[in-house]
């Protein structure tokens, strides 16, 4: 529809040294800091294997046109132009002529106060800050580099148009423009308006993004035979992409979802403290889905506000039979509220035990499909999915979690460890559609997963040392992998979240503190030997499971087809 996007092309044989010498590619092809670093492993492995130059090339171009207004990606695109063309000739000039209007941005107190504003979500202040910055010829780009991601998960519809308006664009960076304002469209509007702005971008610029977004809007409108056979051409330029293969696969392939008859094995479970309105929005939405069979258990974690109210409002909506409240007079924090739960005689005798947080809002379908995702994986000890902000324009906050393929150095004199190198491969970024893949992975968000009770009586309950949050379950997850039992990641499946995550959240220096010290019982808990037993496991699943999918697509449409 668009065209195949003229990259150097890698094919088959890149896997064997990759897999060798970057086994890190296996965790994914998203996040700017992941991508420049197997860009530097591709720099080097080039002189030995011309497959990997093609693919450094393709990927630095990916990356690029996804991010153009990264500086790191700007400057490393170019100083390496002469070496080897990692951009085309015309995505050189646009280049070019960017990074010559872009200047360091060396006043500390302007950047304080736009951290200011924002964490203030000021929307009048920012938009007079941004208003008096992108207008000045001098540092208007420099200025629109820094704040465009942030001002695209703001969640307010007209402030990245009106800072695309205020700034003196060049004529020769009017392509640029277009691009950042399908970029808005994307994200805030429908999936017919999008694909139109989308289809006007030149495609000896933007190929490979337009290509990708094209195909993500048809399949957000409806038309799914169109929007695969448009991805299909895009990943027979970029068969090395790991999020799209595994994207691929599922369209092809889509997951199972339960049934009423499954559901019956599933309690339902949740703990809350002192969120009354956000509680009953949350089980508002809980009633409203597909739960089936299932039985609901909740607990009252000391609350003073309305969530006795809420609890008792839904107990009768829901009936005694099916819903059951624990009330308990001091807030005893998140792992001991979990395990309360998981304690109650009806809770033990189900095969699943499903976790929602209390500010979230589920769709119609969740249970249905986490529970064909345990059919297909029986021996999980957890299913998970996709969290997102729930509000446009979904800004991702936790996709699927796994460890870097290799133990992590001693730490030097006066530091504290750092041992459990998760990858958090999405929190922060937007969701375009290239987390929406199931994986096995070595752990899931707790903001709403299925925990295997046979995992548990393996592996024991959540540990109460992490109290009174934050890094439980991880944990948990460890030690279920090391019994044999590792995680499952849903990503077709959104969850919309109301509230950031507790680590997200932690600001003060006691915050910070709590944060600190969980993540220091994180990193003492497990020995180098149980480590390495973890990142084997992470390391041969995720490969295992990448290429497989990946014969699976290449089966189903082969190179020219």
């Amino acid at each position: 529809m668009t065209g195949i996007p003229n990259l150097p092309f890698a094919g088959s044989d890149l896997f064997p040294p990759l897999k060798r010498h970057l086994p890190a590619w296996a965790l994914g092809s998203e996040s700017v800091s992941h991508q420049m670093g197997m860009l530097q492993g591709l720099d080097i492995l080039a002189a030995e294997y011309p497959q990997c130059a093609a693919a450094g090339q393709a990927l630095a171009h990916w990356a690029w046109s996804n991010d153009p207004l990264s500086v790191n990606l700007l400057e490393r695109q170019l100083s390496r132009q002469g070496e080897r063309p990692y951009l085309t000739p015309q995505c050189f000039h646009l280049a070019m002529a960017l990074a010559k209007r872009l200047t360091p941005l060396q006043d500390q107190e302007m950047e304080l106060t736009w951290q200011a504003l924002t964490e203030e979500r000021d929307i009048k202040l920012i938009r007079r800050f941004l208003l008096v910055k992108l207008r000045d010829p001098a540092t208007c780009l420099s200025w629109l580099a820094r704040v465009w991601r942030e001002l695209l998960l703001l969640g307010t519809p007209d402030l990245p148009m009106a800072a695309l308006e205020a700034v003196p664009w060049p004529e020769e960076l009017l392509p640029l423009r277009a691009r950042l304002e399908a970029e808005w469209a994307v994200h805030y509007h429908s999936p017919e308006e999008a694909l139109l702005k989308i289809l006007k971008l030149d495609t000896a610029l933007w190929g490979a993004w337009k290509l990708y977004f094209s195909g993500e809007m048809l399949l957000r409108a409806g038309q799914k035979r169109e929007g695969l056979e448009t991805l299909v051409l895009l990943w027979q330029a970029m068969p090395w992409h790991v999020n799209l293969t595994l994207k691929l696969h599922d369209l092809i392939q889509p997951p199972e979802t339960g049934t009423e008859e499954e559901t019956a094995a599933v309690a339902v479970l949740a703990y809350s403290w002192n969120k009354g309105d956000l509680l009953a929005q949350t089980l508002e939405s809980l009633e409203q889905s597909a739960i089936g069979q299932a039985k609901i258990f909740t607990l009252d974690n000391g609350s003073t506000d309305s969530t006795p109210e809420v609890l008792k409002r839904f107990g009768e909506r829901f009936g005694p039979d099916r819903f059951t409240s624990v009330t308990l007079p001091v807030n005893v924090g998140a792992p001991p509220a979990r395990n309360w739960l998981l304690s109650l005689p009806e809770v033990q005798a189900c095969k699943w035990a499903a976790f929602l947080d209390d500010d979230i809002i589920l769709p119609e379908d969740w249970l249905p499909r986490l529970l064909g995702a345990a059919r297909a994986q029986p021996n999980a000890g957890a299913i998970g999915c996709r969290i997102t902000a729930a509000v446009p324009p979904y800004g991702l906050q936790s996709g699927d979690y796994n460890v870097f393929p290799q133990l992590p150095l001693p730490p030097a004199d006066n530091e504290l460890p750092n041992r459990v190198l998760a990858f958090d491969n999405c929190s922060g970024g937007l969701d375009t559609g290239l987390f929406s893949y199931s994986r096995p992975c070595l752990s899931v968000s707790g903001c709403c997963h299925m925990v295997s009770l046979e995992s548990i009586r393996k592996t024991g309950p959540f540990d109460v040392r992490f109290n009174p949050s934050q890094f439980d379950d991880i944990d948990r997850d460890l030690r279920s992998c090391l019994e044999g039992m590792p995680a499952f990641y849903c990503g077709g499946l959104a969850i919309r979240h109301v509230q950031h995550s507790s680590l997200a959240k932690a600001q003060t220096v006691r915050q910070m503190g709590q944060v600190m010290g969980n993540k220091l019982k994180l990193d003492t808990k497990y020995s180098d030997e149980d480590l390495q037993r973890i990142i084997d496991w992470n390391n041969q699943r995720l490969w295992a499971d990448f290429e497989h999918r990946r014969r699976l697509v290449l089966d189903r449409f082969p190179p020219g087809i």
